[in-house]
């Protein structure tokens, strides 16, 4: 047999040596023509099963028949799946010289089409000849690996709008099944309702980068930015949209501006309270007692109970135990149980689920046991509160937890209740108003606030600070004579501190004259005093030699207050803070009260 008979010949001895065709007949494919590679590709065999073989013997000739080949070379089983094979199938041979790969197809007859007559024309490529396709292969396979496990949504078209790959992430932004997508239109998704407009496309028709915002049947919100990749020639070649599901991004938004109100209330809430330290003034025996009690309450971690006339300091008391307990560096979240009217409660105290209720915020509410988690909560005037809220409130300080308005899950906050009543709980316990479990609850620490009245000595030194945030607020200077701090230490005072601190700023805020007389007072804040020398009479030498013991008394409360916080803060700044006045108010009152440089300095150190 002779390669040269056929014309296709010449054509066949084209080909490279890592390719041998043929042309074959008959059930054993019978070999009529072959390249010039299939005696090198029988020498390459030869060679690759006999290494130590010598070289330069006879040259090999062309197969006689394909199948005998294969047997020779790959094996029984290798010549039967080509045998079995169908036209334009690969088959992929294992040869001792590499892996190679079979394709045939018939050429003429229908005889051939039947599988019993005609010819076949036959490739055997070496597969080592397409490594830089599977390189391509593995770099595809690694590039959709990359898309796959991105968070956003990514899809790719061609310049005829057909989809390309879609990646996993699209089936939980949209739904959207990427292997249903892929060989498909871009415009299928948006004929069938899943988006609204395809942004992709909108990129390959303007040529430019498109971004828009989508909303999808689901639900979800995304941006989607779709940007088109030229070829060198400046035709459009791919277009990859990135698809942001922003529904998470708002969701995130409104839980941080929600936890940003959350903490400017607390805020807010902390800045309101006065400091309990500032104003539980008073150097008497009573308050020093008084403010000893609090110091041994504000270690105790149990509840505490402050009851007390009203006026009598009860908001600050508790501050002042929350300021010096070790939750200090936690929020101090203080709630009037009597102004919170009773439908209310239950979602102040507690707070909501959205849509718990007509009106209620689409992002629900926080309740005061939970602004309070980690810190102190003041339930002011709690004998207002019903007995079905006292039960919901035992039931938090059993801890056992509570839930939301709407809400099903059992919350637990870490939080530290002090309440406080003017009204006495146990007479209200008595008569079935409040419930006797709560009560003893509450009652394991109880401190009384004492009423003004019980410490008269105090007067001049809270009068001092009221009168000292009241010029401050109204952006004056003033000063009580000796005659009208002598009235108010006199007073009754039912409405205790509070009273005497509405007094003192009506006083600030509607006088004329720097010196507030006597002749100021009006009648309800004269009371006992009716029978005092007349106003004229403050300004007699006379007068003031008979107000001057009351005057030292009051200088050396002060001296001894300012000396104390002198010593023990180091600083004239602090001492103020300590005092609840301005830090020019203690200088002018050292300068004042005569405390010598040295003595100034050995506080100050």
């Amino acid at each position: 047999m002779s390669t040269t008979p056929l014309p296709q010949a010449d054509i066949l001895n084209l080909l490279p040596d890592s390719v041998c065709a043929a042309f074959c007949t008959g059930k054993d494919w019978t070999v009529e023509a072959c390249s010039a590679s299939f005696p090198k590709l029988a020498q390459r065999l030869e060679t690759a099963s006999d290494p130590g073989q010598k070289s330069g013997r006879a040259e090999h000739k062309p197969p006689l028949s394909l199948l005998a080949f294969l047997r020779a070379h790959a094996g029984q089983e290798a010549a039967d799946r080509v045998q079995k094979s169908t036209p334009d199938t690969p088959v992929p041979l294992c040869l001792p010289c590499g892996t190679w790969t079979l394709a045939w197809r018939w050429l003429h007859g229908e005889g051939a089409r039947q599988g019993k007559h005609g010819q076949r024309f036959l490739v055997l490529h070496e597969s080592t000849a397409t490594e830089k396709t599977a390189e391509a292969r593995l770099l595809d396979q690694e590039l959709h690996a990359i898309m796959d496990s991105m968070h956003d949504g990514v899809w790719v078209i061609d310049s005829e709008g057909t989809t390309l790959h879609v990646n996993r992430a699209m089936k939980r932004i949209a739904n959207i099944e990427p292997a249903e997508m892929v060989g498909k239109s871009v415009s299928v998704p948006v004929l069938e309702g899943k988006f609204s407009a395809a942004v992709t496309l909108d990129a390959l028709e303007q040529k430019k980068i498109v971004t828009r915002f989508d909303d999808y049947p689901n639900g979800t919100r995304c941006l989607n930015t779709s940007t088109p990749i030229f070829d060198r020639q400046g035709n459009i070649w791919r277009v990859v949209a990135c698809i942001r599901d922003i529904t998470e991004l708002e969701t995130l938004q409104r839980r941080l501006a929600d936890a940003e109100r959350t903490a400017l209330y607390q805020s807010n809430a902390l800045s309101l309270q006065p400091s309990g330290e500032r104003n539980l003034v008073g150097n008497g025996k009573v308050m020093r007692r008084c403010v000893a009690e609090l110091d041994k309450a504000a270690k105790a971690p149990s509840g505490i109970l402050i009851l007390g006339e009203t006026g009598t300091g009860k908001t600050h008391a508790a501050s002042y135990i929350h300021q010096k307990s070790p939750r200090a560096d936690g929020p101090f979240v203080a709630v009037n149980c009597a102004a919170i009217p009773s439908t209310l409660m239950e979602s102040e105290l507690f707070g909501y689920e959205k849509g718990a209720f007509t009106g209620a915020s689409k992002t629900g509410k926080k309740g005061y046991f939970e602004l309070a988690d980690k810190g102190t909560l003041l339930l002011d005037e709690i004998g207002e509160l019903s007995l079905s809220m006292q039960a919901k409130i035992l039931h938090v300080l059993d801890g056992q937890g509570f839930r939301k308005l709407g809400g099903e899950r059992e919350r637990r906050v870490d939080v530290r209740v002090i309440a406080a009543t003017n009204r006495p709980l146990d007479q209200l316990v008595g008569s079935g108003r409040f419930r006797a479990d709560l009560y003893y609850r509450l009652r394991v620490l109880s401190i009384s606030m004492p009423p003004l009245r019980d410490h008269p000595e105090d007067i001049p030194a809270l009068m001092a600070v009221f009168l000292d945030k009241a010029c401050t607020r109204y952006n004056t200077i003033k000063t009580f004579s000796p005659k009208v701090i002598e009235c108010f230490s006199k007073q009754a005072w039912p409405g205790n501190v509070r009273e005497l601190r509405a007094a003192v700023d009506f006083l600030v805020a509607m006088t004329e004259n720097s010196v507030i007389a006597m002749r100021d007072l009006p009648s309800h804040l004269l009371g006992d005093a009716a029978d005092m020398p007349p106003d004229d009479a403050e300004d007699t030498p006379a007068a003031a030699g008979e107000a001057l013991p009351f005057r030292e008394a009051v200088e050396n409360l002060e001296r001894a207050l300012i000396s104390e916080a002198l010593r023990d803060t180091g600083s004239t700044y602090k001492a103020a803070s300590r005092l609840g006045i301005s830090q020019s108010t203690v200088v002018r009152k050292v300068r004042q009260l005569g405390i010598s440089v040295a003595e100034k300095k050995r506080h100050c150190e």
